[in-house]
């Protein structure tokens, strides 16, 4: 139980990441404070915990809103006593033709991402820096670092949030808080079509696309202690599809030539 004892506040419950990443650290013994604009998302993710055993509260929040966001903290620490991890999931994904992009779906990418990162970070950072502890977990895309041509509304958001998560982090250290960010890579939960899934599986030597429950492990880390001297970086999580420039096929193994799904050969494992 490596989170015992300990606050998690959570800014969304409808992040398709968000259930895999709270039931772990309710698995680890955290009680969980989650807010969403819709308290009836908020109220199912806490009904889950709670058929785990694990405490959990949800509360109507929209993270937009400073003075909604200042009531949820106070909510948490007046019911749990402190936040000992804010974990920062109300980013969203809009994609679609650049030339189409509307000013207001841009201007929803950057609402919930960097000014509702911002606005959780700054009030839930005055009372950690108050315990002189915290953990600040800012869950971003690799559209921070890898751009495409549908994605000029999340680059924007994301790459915004990346740079602020530095930023904070030099703020709220002195104050004994960590603050870093996740990043994660494709999805299997992103509405692509077969090719599309091909063209990111040739990137990610692995195989397969991500999933939910691969964050889990490395959220806790970046929650307990075991990352007490780490401050200001992005942990990717998105088996080196970010880092991964072209390989052509006669450096790949042949079996690893196929645009989609393919299982290693025995023998060559």
């Amino acid at each position: 139980m490596r989170l015992l004892n300990k606050t998690v506040f959570i800014t969304s419950a409808q992040h398709p990441c968000a259930e895999a990443i709270v039931t772990g650290f309710a698995g680890q013994g955290a009680d969980c404070f989650i807010v969403d604009e819709d308290a009836g998302k908020a109220e199912v993710l806490v009904a889950h915990i709670q058929s785990l055993n694990g405490r959990a509260s949800a509360f109507q929040c929209d993270v937009t809103k400073r003075t909604q966001v200042d009531e949820a903290v106070s909510r948490a620490v007046g019911e749990f006593g402190r936040i000992d991890v804010l974990l920062n999931c109300s980013g969203v994904t809009h994609e679609g033709d650049f030339l189409d992009f509307t000013e207001e779906s841009f201007n929803r990418c950057l609402q919930r991402g960097p000014k509702a990162y911002f606005l959780a970070c700054q009030a839930v950072g005055r009372r950690m820096a108050e315990q002189r502890s915290g953990k600040i977990i800012n869950l971003l895309t690799t559209d921070a670092r890898v751009a495409s041509g549908e994605s000029a509304g999340n680059s924007a958001a994301y790459s915004s949030v990346d740079a602020m998560t530095r930023a904070i982090a030099q703020a709220l250290g002195f104050y004994g808080v960590n603050v870093n960010a996740l990043v994660y890579g494709p999805m299997n939960f992103i509405s692509l079509t077969a090719e599309e899934a091909a063209e990111r599986l040739r990137r990610i030597p692995l195989g397969r696309l991500g999933k939910p429950e691969d964050l889990v492990g490395a959220a806790i880390f970046l929650a307990t202690g075991d990352s007490n001297f780490v401050c200001g970086e992005s942990l990717y999580v998105d088996a080196g599809y970010s880092n991964a420039a072209v390989t052509e096929d006669s450096f790949r193994p042949v079996w690893g030539r196929s645009w989609g799904r393919f299982d290693i050969p025995r023998g060559q494992q």
